[in-house]
């Protein structure tokens, strides 16, 4: 049975600060880990031992190995850690890993390329004619009965940061290098390989004589093109196959997209978008968010509007997207206000005592309450942009006199061109600070019955709608919740370091909300 290296041992510093806290090969792509994407394809395709060299938060590695290698019978995953990773790059590794493969044939991967299983499958599998043997007068002396050494790589795909090879004039890979230019370039290569054991042997041998001259000796990549002359060496075509190398925050982005489980989005019966931050920043809409929306509603797609933002209402949100371009009902603008309001009439409230903008205080008004309750049952915070001291003294007085505390949204921040500022919930934690008590309830995302009643009301199912929205602890929680599919943009509150550490995962990660449009 073959066995397989996986070199996973370096920083990933030029993903900072999403590895701040997280080796590159542990971070999410898809629903997974990369390196879980790895070991998965190296059981399904038959691999009995396979050996994961470590280094940067080992123990991360390690805990991952043991429990994807749970998962599958007959599968041994064992970790070697380099002590050296900082100091070291990925030929010192490999170098580790002799005493676990020499002798036998064995594949080898860099730990920081996610990729479809079958590519395993067809490294694995790809053996025909001479494909495999060694050239005659090597000094191994001809194919010595074991598999034939061979690379993946990606015939329909150039990409100036990979590995790309070239080949001789009977198909045989004579040189593989990042420098080869695109015109002379067979094929990029997506760092994984299948060496036979007498190459294997070969390849051990060169790289400990050149970590001998140097300490850091460089990437393996090198040691293999140094014995390519003497060695029948293969392409093995996986074109068609979904892979990425993750070397950057533009890898990343890919790969996040290339792998996503998001359904078409112009096949869903709704799609939610939240405002702030996603659909706009500011007085200006996100890159492509008209693009999206109208493309969504040229198939069919109901589209609503979601806001925890309490300092406005229906009617001057619809009027704010109509003058940035994109037209609104404001019956498809659902607000915490909504919530707020709902719950007042449930309770049959006398007295109510608004803390918020005009515009929030106009809307409760209008749903037949008194927003200046000399002595309120309720005191309701919004976001104010409008505060005063003696507001929020007038609410903790009447909290601190019995009055129940409503909170219309629990956000702490509001994106705006400028940056994060002082949100809702911010506000409550200082009447919270003041008062001593808790919000009674708290309105708005994530809470589900925010639009429980439209998706019951218009029979969608769960599996029908789709929720986007730039924060992890309103729109993805909420999304999660319902079990519909989510999109969490990095265009206002979450970064994708904040998504690699959470224990929400949205079924895509975006830049924006443009880069839906090839979602529809």
């Amino acid at each position: 049975m073959m066995k397989a290296i996986i070199l996973a041992a370096g920083v990933g510093s030029r993903l900072r600060p999403v590895t701040r806290r997280r080796p590159k090969p542990c971070i999410t792509i898809g629903s997974r880990p990369i390196l879980a994407h790895q070991l998965r394809a190296y059981a399904k395709a038959g691999i009995g031992e396979l050996v994961v060299v470590a280094g940067y938060r080992a123990g991360e590695i390690r805990e991952l190995c043991e429990t994807v290698a749970a998962e599958y019978d007959a599968f041994s995953v064992s970790v070697i850690e380099n002590g050296r990773y900082d100091s070291t790059d990925n030929m010192y590794s490999f170098s580790l890993a002799r005493e676990a493969v020499d002798g036998d044939d064995f594949l080898l991967s860099n730990g920081d390329v996610v990729f479809e299983p079958d590519a395993i499958k067809r490294l694995v599998e790809s053996e025909s004619g001479t494909e495999g043997r060694e050239r005659s007068g090597n000094k191994d002396g001809g194919d010595g009965g074991g598999v034939g050494s061979a690379i993946a790589c990606d015939t329909g795909t150039y990409d100036a940061e990979s590995m790309k090879i070239t080949l001789d004039g009977e198909g045989r890979i004579d040189h593989i290098s990042k420098g080869i230019e695109g015109a002379a370039a067979y094929a990029t290569s997506i760092d994984c390989y299948r060496f036979s054991a007498e190459f294997g042997t070969a390849l051990f041998d060169e790289i400990d004589r050149r970590i001998d001259l140097d300490a850091d000796a460089g990437w393996t990549e090198a040691a293999i093109d140094a014995l390519l002359a003497d060695f029948d060496v293969r392409p093995v075509d996986i074109a068609g196959l979904r892979w990425v190398e993750v070397d950057n925050h533009d890898d990343l982005v890919a790969a996040d997209r290339l792998f996503s489980s998001l359904s078409a989005l112009g096949e869903k019966e709704a799609v939610f978008f939240d405002l702030d931050g996603t659909l706009y920043l500011g007085d200006e809409l996100t890159p492509g968010a008209e693009a999206v929306v109208s493309g969504l509603r040229e198939r069919g797609v109901e589209v609503y509007f979601l806001s925890n933002n309490s300092s406005a209402w229906k009617t001057d949100y619809a009027a704010k997207l109509d003058a940035l371009g994109i037209d609104a009902d404001p019956e498809n603008v659902i607000l915490s206000t909504d919530g707020v309001l709902a719950h007042l009439e449930s309770v049959g409230a006398a007295g109510v005592y608004v803390l918020g903008t005009e515009a929030m205080r106009r809307a409760v008004r209008e749903g037949g309450f008194d927003v200046d309750s000399a002595d309120p049952e309720h005191v309701v915070v919004g976001f104010d942009t409008e505060l005063t001291y003696e507001k929020a003294a007038e609410a903790t007085l009447a909290i601190r006199d019995g009055a129940d505390f409503l909170l219309a949204h629990p956000d702490l921040v509001c994106p705006t061109p400028e940056g994060l500022v002082p949100d809702c919930g911010a506000i409550g934690a200082m009447i919270e600070a003041a008062t001593g008590e808790r919000p009674t309830r708290t309105f708005g995302k994530p809470g589900t019955d925010m639009i429980e009643y439209v998706l019951t009301e218009r029979g969608y199912d769960p599996a029908d709608v789709a929720i986007v929205g730039d924060r992890l602890a309103t729109e993805i929680r909420m999304a999660e919740r319902l079990s519909c599919e989510s999109v969490c943009v990095l265009s206002g509150d979450a970064t994708r370091a904040d998504v690699e550490e959470s224990p929400l995962q949205p079924t895509l990660v975006a830049e924006a909300v443009g880069d839906l449009l090839d979602r529809l």
